[in-house]
């Protein structure tokens, strides 16, 4: 297949969450003929984790994965000529940036490798300030006003683009570590840089941003989102996806070589329209992408064209990933495996209630499910099973204390107390954990100045 003449920039996305396969990333390397590696460590949840890390040592606070994952991929990055570009900084870029650096004189890299390390999207530090200036933090999603929740604030990270990604490489750096980079902006980074794409050429920004979409979420976007999932070949060695794009926004959509999975046109529109909301309006902190004038040409296996992007100026504001100490909860997990599984789940459910109810404990939140009985779609989705045979009682408690919620917990390890049939999928009693509750809002762009630090 010929791809034409135009230069294009490959890129491989080597990681869709912490947690992901950390063999990926080497392989994408090694195997994949790229020019530049992205990799997305951050969810919500993740910066409010990393937060705590930091709390209790201030070497900490970045996806510690990375370092290992740098440890296996840099030899071959470089002798291949591969930059790096990922936002494992998390809450302490400079930390991270620091570790990497030493890693790479580790390797005997030394003056082959440069790290980059982008910092000024954490606002944790200055909450105070811009709220006394008139940022108002309410909840994007409920209206909420923010003094309700502002003394037990956890974490408060702005989502930045792709212009610091661009500045970092432009200043010669080839492995760039931010932290709440936006997902897609990993991509878009080093296609500003390379093909001098102007902060105002929409088009192209958004043909980016389709790009970094594309291979944000790893494996998800080569068959491990695919609906005619029996279909998909090799998801036991599912390969990561891989896009080529050129100077006028095309972008060709493939994977790894060698691999498992599918790359297709149903595969590719399926990861188009995840997580995007309003297709005609796609807010990023570079561009508003219109994702409803994308054309999606199937050229070969494994090969799928898409463009068409069209873009318009990014919104004046930037979205705040915060999160705020809410309490504590525990929950344990009870399997009945006998005939009426449904209804001796039910009788324990109501047997936990009475007990747990009788200490008065100042309690704010119990929930009992039945796991296997619809619990999940909460009977949205017809349930067609007459009878289940197994079913397991999930029941969790929430609190202002830890002491609560641990105190209902010795009372709920009544596992002789009937009905009978029933086997604690919980090894002694349920831990206790601090609930970090979410709080997207949104600040002014001129607020927030993100900073290129060489290492």
């Amino acid at each position: 297949m010929t791809l034409g003449e135009a230069r294009r920039i490959r890129i491989g996305g080597g990681l869709g969450y912490w947690g992901d396969d950390t063999s990926a990333p080497g392989r994408l390397v090694r195997d994949g003929d790229l020019d530049y590696l992205v990799m997305d460590f951050l969810a919500e949840v993740t910066m409010s984790i990393l937060q705590k890390q930091k709390q209790r040592d201030p070497t900490l606070g970045y996806a510690a994965d990375v370092v290992g994952i740098l440890r296996d991929v840099l030899p071959d990055a470089v002798r291949r000529g591969v930059k790096i570009v990922c936002n494992a900084g998390g809450v302490n870029p400079i930390a991270c940036a620091d570790r990497v650096r030493q890693m790479a004189d580790e390797l005997g890299l030394g003056d082959a490798v440069t790290v980059a390390a982008i910092v000024g999207d954490d606002l944790l530090g200055r909450v105070d300030e811009l709220h006394t200036q008139g940022v108002a933090f309410a909840n994007l999603e409920t209206g909420a006003d923010f003094d309700a929740i502002k003394e037990r604030l956890a974490c408060a990270n702005a989502y930045i683009g792709a212009t610091s990604v661009r500045d970092a490489l432009a200043a010669g750096a080839n492995v760039v570590l931010g932290g709440r980079i936006a997902d897609p902006s990993l991509t878009l980074g080093p296609l500003m840089f390379e093909h001098a794409w102007a902060d105002s050429d929409w088009d192209l920004l958004a043909a980016g941003i389709v790009a970094g979409h594309l291979v944000e979420c790893g494996a998800h976007s080569t068959g491990g989102n695919h609906q005619d999932w029996q279909k998909v070949e090799g998801l036991e060695d599912v390969g990561f996806p891989i896009v080529e794009v050129t100077a006028d926004g095309e972008i060709i959509m493939t994977k790894c070589p060698g691999t498992g999975g599918r790359v297709a046109r149903e595969t590719v529109v399926e990861q188009l329209l995840y997580e995007i909301g309003d297709p005609t309006t796609y807010l990023t902190p570079d561009v508003t992408v219109d994702f409803t004038t994308l054309h999606v040409e199937e050229l070969a296996d494994d090969a799928v064209r898409v463009s068409g992007a069209t873009g318009r100026a990014a919104p004046d504001t930037l979205k705040v990933s915060a999160a705020y100490s809410d309490g504590y909860s525990g929950n344990t997990l009870y399997l009945y495996s006998a005939p009426d599984a449904l209804a001796r789940a039910r009788r324990a459910g109501e047997i936990l209630d009475f007990r747990i109810g009788r200490l008065g404990l100042a309690l704010t939140e119990t929930r009992t499910d039945f796991i296997g009985a619809g619990a999940v779609h909460e009977g949205r989705t017809p349930h067609t099973a007459d009878e289940p045979c197994e079913v397991v009682l999930r029941y969790a408690v929430k609190a202002d204390t830890a002491d609560a919620v641990r105190r209902a917990f010795v009372e709920a390890s009544t596992i002789f107390h009937g009905p009978p049939g029933k086997t604690n999928l919980i090894s002694g009693r349920p831990k206790v954990t601090e609930v970090l509750s979410y709080w997207p809002t949104l600040v002014s762009r001129e607020a927030v100045v993100p900073e290129v630090v060489i290492l």
